[in-house]
């Protein structure tokens, strides 16, 4: 027997389809749910035991944040201005370095803070030479903070300035602008060859109940046929996940049509990518028929409702995917609407932006306990911790959250609303009192144990703050004059392009 503890609530959620239990508890034996049930019934046969919550919180399961990179500091807070990701992709690549450990450590604090106790995590490399150390120091930092991950290293072998033609593209590049983004190639970095064993050497060294590793190839238009075909048979053997973009912007879309003559969905299902294994994150614009190949495959979306409007990619077809049998989960891809992570606002994003299938009264639309399922079990299911968490009953591992309800329930709110309105509709991630991972308690009372947060975030702002160098300043340099390049080479694509949305906001007529 593990070490046992009462977690007790004036509320219990045990998962999006039970009705709530006033005065619920549960036990806690080790790292597992023993038992679930009203606190009067229970706590006669566990006396003496710790108890951990006063009663007067709201219990959910752990939430499950379905796509990251995790970046601790934002995009916008070193130097990016959100923007069409074609453009703005570039300039993540001119932020001064810090701390792979510590960035991630960051994020992955702000994750826990709103409620989140796993996360996928899609690694996109910052140096490709020392790429070894960088993977192993963004897995060490969720295992030192006591996080639940799903690690994605990530690849891109193929179009790597615009989707089509690179060499003609680089070639009305300014010679100085190509010698600055073209450094000469380096056997040491990265790449296509070494991926495969990478991926197996991780997972080797930090496969375990709390982090496994799949695989992250970027997107269908940055990675080749060959290499998406590889990794869906290694996946496959392995029995584990494949993370990928797909269809984020109105750009990637025609380059499906240009290139292959049928969607990027289309595409991936004609090369055999699609399965019960893949999650594609965004999805921004897929076909109807597109919607129907991924219900009939298997295949899951995570939605990133503010990161596809920080980015102006627009808004995903979530209710009309959901409506035909679709797997989504919610992914905050580090660009909260606050700019926080705040997992429960991402929450209440997702409901609030899809309520407009429709302008017709009291027509259909996304109900709490969909968004509530979304954040738990369909996450957890997308990360391969189906069987283990997403649910609180007897027997899954004890990845649970307290929400204090005092501000939620000020000055007053109508017993009749039910609690996961309440809970969707009020909570914000200040309100996420304690956070217990497989069984170990990783904040108590706002206060993160694992680590010193404060310390933390002084360290990534000295790191952050230090002078460019004049390299740094010609690369940056380097990168404003590609944008305007790119806006060029793109401009025609968009007059190749019919709408028909699916959502119904205003008319211009």
């Amino acid at each position: 027997m593990g070490r046992t503890r009462l977690i007790k609530g004036k509320y219990v959620i045990p998962a999006y389809d039970q009705s709530p239990i006033e005065n619920g508890c549960m036990m806690v034996d080790g790292n597992k749910i023993a038992e679930v049930g009203r606190y009067d019934d229970l706590i006669g046969r566990y006396k003496g035991v710790e108890e951990i919550g006063d009663g007067s919180q709201l219990i959910i399961p752990g939430l499950v944040n379905a796509h990251s990179h995790g970046r601790g500091v934002s995009d916008f807070q070193r130097g990016g201005i959100d923007n069409t990701l074609e453009t703005w992709l570039w300039s993540t690549r001119t932020y001064i370095p810090i701390s792979t450990y510590n960035d991630v450590q960051f994020s992955a604090a702000r994750l826990i803070e709103s409620g989140v106790t796993t996360t996928m995590h899609n690694h996109i490399l910052r140096d490709p030479i020392l790429y070894e150390a960088e993977f192993s120091e963004a897995i060490k930092a969720y295992l030192d903070i006591g996080m639940r991950v799903n690690f994605c290293p990530a690849i891109r072998n193929q179009n790597p300035f615009v989707y089509g033609d690179n060499n003609g593209f680089l070639k009305i590049l300014p010679e100085e602008v190509r010698r600055i983004l073209l450094p000469p190639p380096d056997s040491r970095a990265f790449s296509e060859d070494r991926y495969l064993k990478t991926v197996s050497d991780l997972n080797a060294q930090f496969g375990s109940e709390r982090v496994r590793i799949s695989y992250g190839p970027l997107a269908p238009q940055w990675c080749t046929d060959e290499l998406l075909k590889k990794i869906k048979e290694e996946a496959d053997k392995k029995g584990v996940e494949i993370h990928i973009h797909v269809l984020q912007t109105i750009l990637q879309k025609i380059y499906g049509l240009k290139t292959y003559g049928k969607s990027l969905i289309e595409h991936m299902e004609e090369i055999g990518l699609l399965g019960k294994n893949l999650s594609i994150g965004h999805c921004v614009f897929p076909t109807l028929k597109d919607i129907d190949i991924l219900a009939k495959s298997g295949a899951s979306v995570s939605h990133h409702p503010s990161c596809n409007l920080r980015e102006r990619n627009g808004v995903s077809p979530v209710y009309q995917m959901i409506q035909r049998g679709v797997r989504i989960g919610i992914g905050l891809d580090g660009k909260g609407i606050n700019d926080d992570d705040d997992f429960l606002q991402e929450m209440r994003m997702c409901y609030l932006l899809h309520r407009l299938a429709s302008h017709e009264l009291d027509s259909p639309y996304l109900s709490s306990r969909d968004i509530f399922r979304m954040a738990t079990v369909n996450g957890a299911g997308m990360l391969g911790f189906g069987d283990q968490i997403g649910r609180l009953e007897k027997g899954r591992r004890a990845d649970i959250v307290l929400i204090d309800l005092d501000r939620i329930l000020q000055p007053y709110v109508d017993p009749r609303q039910d609690l996961f309105d309440v809970s969707l509709y009020r909570a914000k991630g200040s309100d996420v009192n304690t956070v217990m991972i497989d069984g170990d308690i990783v904040m108590r009372n706002r206060k993160l144990l694992p680590i010193d947060k404060k310390g933390l975030s002084q360290r990534i702002g000295e790191q952050a703050s230090r002078e460019w160098t004049p390299q740094e300043k010609a690369f940056r340099e380097a990168v404003q004059t590609l944008r305007e390049y790119l806006r060029t080479y793109y401009e025609k694509w968009y007059k190749e392009m019919r709408f028909d949305p699916y959502y119904l906001f205003n008319s211009k007529t």
